[in-house]
Order: C-alpha cells, then structure tokens, then sequence
C-alpha cells in the first residue's frame, strides 16, 4: 500500500508516522507513505498558497495551482488509486469505507486549511471527498492520519493477530466487547469468571452478547445494518427484556445484576438437579422443560408431584424467614437471571407474575407461578439443605 499525503505541515504526520504500529509498518515496507509540502509548487515569490475568496467573505482559500502542480508532478499518468480530499462536507468515513481503501493499490490525500481550497484543484485532481466526523478542524492532516491508521491495519502483516482486524468494533457491525489483561484481580475488581475458565465456546458466547448489549446502549442505530443472525436477535429481545426488568426491581429499590444469558439457559436444569429428587428429575425434565408448551415452568415440578414443597402462606412464611441475601431470579418466560440484594417487596412480586427465587448455591427455592389455583412454594434441596 502506497500512501501520499499533500500538505502545508508536513512536521504535523511525521511523529504520528514514526510511533508505534504505523512506525513498525512504514519500517517493514508494508506500507509507504510520502509527504509531499505543498508549499514547495507555489509560484508565488513569497511561497504563498492561499488567497482572498471572491466574491468576499472570512478567511482564506488555497489556492489551486500549487495544489494542481504538485499532485501532477507527483503521481503519474496511469496512478491507479483513489485521490481523496479530507473536508467535512465529505462522505462519513467509516469501516465499510476503511475496507475498500485498503484495497486500492495506492491512496492519495489532500489535507485543506484556512477556509478551504479552490474548487478547481477539487476538480481537477480530487475523486472524491471524506471526513471523519461532524466537527471542523484547522486542517486536514488530523484527518488524513485517521484514515492511514484505519487503512493500515487493514494491511496484511500489520497487526500480529490475522484476528485482531477482522473482530474490531464496526468490523463486526457491532461495538467491541470488554478486554481485560493480567491480574485477574486489580484491587478488588475481578476479570469476569467465563474468561478464565478456558471454555472457548462459553467465551464466544459472552463476547458477543456483550458487544450486542454494548452496542444496543450506546449505538443502536448500528444494529439495523449489522449482520446479524437468528440467534442475535433473540439475544437482543432477551437483552431488551431483561433492561426493563432492571428498571421495575430499581424503581422498587431492589439492587439487581443481569446475568449472562448463557447462564440464564443453564440454570433451569441446575435447578432442576437440586431440588427434584433423582428417581423423578427425567420425568420431570421431560413435563416441565422439554417442548414448547412447557419450556420453563418450574411450578410444574411440584404441582405434578415430582417434588415436596410446602405451599401457599406456609410458603411465604418459610420463604421470609430465611429468606437469602444476595438472591438469585429467574423469569422463565423470558429466559432471564438476575442477582439482586435486598428484600423483594411484596408489590414487585405481583409486578413479576411467574418466577423462581432462590440463593446461589440452590438451597432453597421459592416459585411464583402467577395462578391463583397453585402455589407459591417452597422447597429446600436435599444436596444443600
């Protein structure tokens, strides 16, 4: 990839172009860049290269001939590359964008000043115009750096990780997922447990629901182009969802952490593991999780007898007396798990319809079933008394 850059202030890329990845890379050959100074093309005895507006107004405009001659002197006849000036009425640069540069066999870019440049060096030299963001800047040469970084480590051999491209925020279509390094512990603050268990597909999983939810807070217009797949957009309802709920348990002061949905999927069978005895826990998999029409009702488990469960007020009695802190929710209509801390006031728990409670180590349970003819429960685990 070969890279000319024309510019009044050459000094202002040569740091950036020297440090660093790009440094490495220029050192390597993997790219080229060459800065060009405008300024050495005037025809002007004074080296000058900008002028009044016609027509009046603020400022200055570059002028076209030292911009024209030093292009033209240059490249040559038969450059094959894109020629691009950096202005903020430009296209939005963005990744898609980023990709098909990198491709280009050569790259040249032209940083403006002052108030602009003479429409007629745009014309004469200039394919097409980009610029990086909704705001203005002195000049194009900030500009022109974004889009060679971009570029560059598009470039193969660039970045030490083939992957490290290809699973970048917008890469994706979506926002990048947290990174952590070493400690595993940084005073108090701990790497979340999945990322150091070693299990690459649980690993995957909480990736890529966490770049859903990132990129759902704070860039969801991103999503109506990102390619997503079936299982994505169910993440998202389930993420959407479980947003909402945050909000009912903090509107009632209830302190609540979503858990990961790979966890909220599991845990129905855990739960199942504890307290459904093990001469009755497949049958009652196979009534109260397997299919469609039962997918979730954990209330089943005692209403059909495959557990022993005290019922109704003695529930709620036995419930609040040794009621666990932090406690776990789960909401099977919605696959979601939270951790909350505090009581759950009796309100919140109408608000919640159908639900199982329950403390980490699944010691003890109480279901909501949302029926006025069955239940609630509650159910101490054999396992974990």
């Amino acid at each position: 990839m070969k890279i000319k850059v024309f510019t009044l202030f050459p000094d202002m890329l040569r740091a950036m172009l020297s440090e660093s990845i790009l440094g490495r890379a220029i050192q390597a050959g993997l790219i080229e860049v060459e800065l060009i100074n405008i300024r050495d093309y005037t025809l002007d005895r004074h080296r000058a290269t900008d002028d009044y507006p016609f027509g009046g107004g603020a400022g200055m405009v570059m002028m076209a001939q030292p911009i024209v001659d030093a292009v033209r002197q240059n490249t040559d006849p038969g450059f094959h590359g894109r020629r691009i000036y950096l202005s903020p009425r430009g296209r939005r640069l963005d990744q898609k964008i980023v990709e098909a540069l990198a491709r280009e066999e050569a790259l040249m870019l032209l940083c403006g000043h002052y108030e602009g440049v003479d429409q007629r060096a745009l014309d004469g030299v200039i394919d097409e115009e980009l610029s990086i963001g909704d705001y203005v800047l002195t000049g194009g040469e900030l500009g022109a750096l974004v889009v060679i970084d971009a570029v560059a480590r598009l470039v193969p051999g660039v970045l030490g990780s083939d992957e490290s491209s290809a699973d970048e925020s917008f890469t994706t279509g979506l926002l990048e997922y947290p990174q952590y390094t070493r400690p595993a512990d940084f005073r108090g603050q701990r790497v979340p447990e999945v990322l150091l268990g070693g299990n690459h597909a649980d690993i995957a999983a909480w990736r890529r629901e966490r770049a859903l939810e990132i990129t759902l807070e704070r860039r969801p217009e991103l999503l109506d182009a990102a390619p997503l797949t079936d299982d994505d957009r169910a993440a998202l309802r389930r993420i959407r969802r479980g947003r909402e709920v945050a909000a009912l348990l903090e509107s009632h002061g209830v302190k609540a952490e979503r858990l990961e949905l790979r966890l909220a999927d599991q845990w129905p069978k855990k739960w199942f593991a504890a307290f459904v005895p093990g001469d009755r826990r497949k049958a009652a998999k196979k009534h109260c999780l397997s299919g469609r029409r039962h997918v979730g009702f954990l209330w089943r488990a005692f209403s059909m007898g495959f557990a022993r469960a005290l019922e109704g007020d003695a529930a709620r009695r036995a419930w609040a007396e040794d009621r666990p802190d932090p406690c776990l929710i789960y909401l099977p209509d919605d696959g979601l798990l939270f951790r909350t801390s505090g009581a759950l006031p009796d309100a919140l728990m109408e608000r919640l319809g159908h639900f199982a409670l329950a403390d980490e180590a699944l010691g003890r349970t109480f279901v909501a079933t949302s029926r006025g003819d069955a239940g609630p429960y509650y159910s101490k685990s054999e396992e974990n008394p």
